[in-house]
């Protein structure tokens, strides 16, 4: 590419961050963006936070794939102090953009220099490097884009020229932009989640042991909406969404929500009002959330052969948000205790989910709960430990 063209895509790379408000999707992006525009073998992006770096996503077309996460959870949570010590900690410090031709022969004498045991550790060689500082004010530090190993058309690794120096340099001032507007967004995206968690707590205040739920069902709920190829938007809708399923039990009594054993027919059917109450609650809605919300309040209970409640809605009658809160509402239940009965062995609970496939749970969603099984756990065990 010439000057112009350089310019021109930078620009559309700009543009297109700019749109994006998920968080973890736009640092991905940002990180891939800028290595394909530099043909950059890796690289790391670091989030400033709490006065360090903190690792926030890393790709490496050798070691790993981008959709890698099981390699990636080994930076998980790691941090870079800002200061003299690592090449990106300086870059932090003093703002500037560091260009190495090869990392092994920095002098040792320099403010920074190279940590080589994950080098030695899966038998990698870092060599060039451009890393450069993240703000959208010369007093305001977002990140630290760390990009690893330039290579020439011919695969070869090669310094990165100076001219990207200043081009990745505007493109980092236009990614912090965007990663404060994410941020930003995200914050009032889980003041919103807190919001309706409140609201959700209320219909469960009188019983304690279900501390959890709402929580664990947020969680099971993306995940299984993710898994089943959902758009990212409705994912984060369902994550919101789905802690209000139970909020038509704030109108059933205590006699009935907290008694130990089972209950009576009569019982039961005030119980299942609590459908139709949450509905009545949610009715009216004016946002995606609170429409999602009040749909799966209303059909969480329907089953897949139509033997559910309170409408007897089947199969694909049921919408998405019933049939996927269904199965992370059962799971949930029966694997944690309550005051009518004790938790059940994840294995039973698994094996008690895939044999009424296709009976009370959508077939579909069900594949889906076996197929993140590995995320779902993790999240249980994860709200079990705190």
């Amino acid at each position: 590419m010439n000057v112009e063209e350089k310019l021109y895509k930078l620009t559309q790379i700009g543009i297109a961050l700019s749109r994006e408000r998920n968080l973890r999707v736009l640092l991905s992006k940002i990180l891939s963006e800028a290595r394909a525009f530099t043909n950059a073998e890796g690289g790391s992006l670091y989030i400033h936070r709490d006065g360090k770096l903190t690792f926030a996503v890393s790709q490496n077309d050798v070691l790993y794939s981008q959709q890698d996460t099981v390699r990636c959870k080994v930076f998980r949570g790691k941090t870079l102090d800002i200061g003299n010590n690592s090449i990106a900690g300086y870059s932090a410090y003093t703002g500037e953009t560091i260009n190495i031709a090869d990392a092994y022969t920095i002098p040792n004498d320099a403010p920074y220099h190279i940590d080589r045991s994950f080098d030695i550790e899966n038998q990698y060689r870092t060599k060039s490097m451009l890393v450069i500082p993240m703000g959208e004010k010369s007093d305001e530090l977002i990140g630290v884009l760390a990009l690893i190993n330039a290579l020439d058309n011919d695969g070869k690794i090669i310094p990165f020229a100076q001219e990207y120096e200043m081009l990745i340099a505007a493109l980092a001032s236009q990614a912090a932009v965007a990663i404060r507007n994410a941020q930003l967004n995200q914050h009032l995206q889980e003041a919103y989640l807190d919001t309706i968690m409140r609201l959700s707590r209320a219909a469960e205040f009188r019983d304690k042991e279900t501390a959890f739920h709402l929580e664990k069902i947020s969680t099971y709920s993306a995940i299984l909406a993710e898994q089943l190829g959902f758009p990212q938007k409705y994912v984060d809708d369902i994550r919101y969404a789905s802690p209000m399923h139970d909020i038509g039990k704030i109108g059933i009594s205590d006699s009935i929500l907290l008694k130990p054993g089972k209950l009576t027919s009569e019982e039961f059917e005030q119980m299942k009002q609590h459908t139709i109450y949450g509905a009545d609650i949610l009715k009216n809605a004016k946002s995606d959330v609170l429409e999602l919300s009040l749909e799966i309040a209303l059909t969480h209970h329907e089953r897949y052969d139509g033997l559910g409640y309170p409408t007897g809605l089947k199969g694909k009658e049921i919408p998405w948000g019933g049939r996927i809160v269904a199965v992370a509402d059962v799971f949930d239940a029966l694997t944690s205790k309550r005051c009518y009965k004790d938790a059940w062995e994840t294995d039973k609970a698994i094996e008690y989910i895939t044999e009424l496939a296709g009976k009370q749970f959508d077939p579909i969603v069900v594949k889906a709960f076996h197929t993140s099984l590995e995320k779902i756990l993790d999240a249980k065990k994860t709200y079990e430990e705190s």
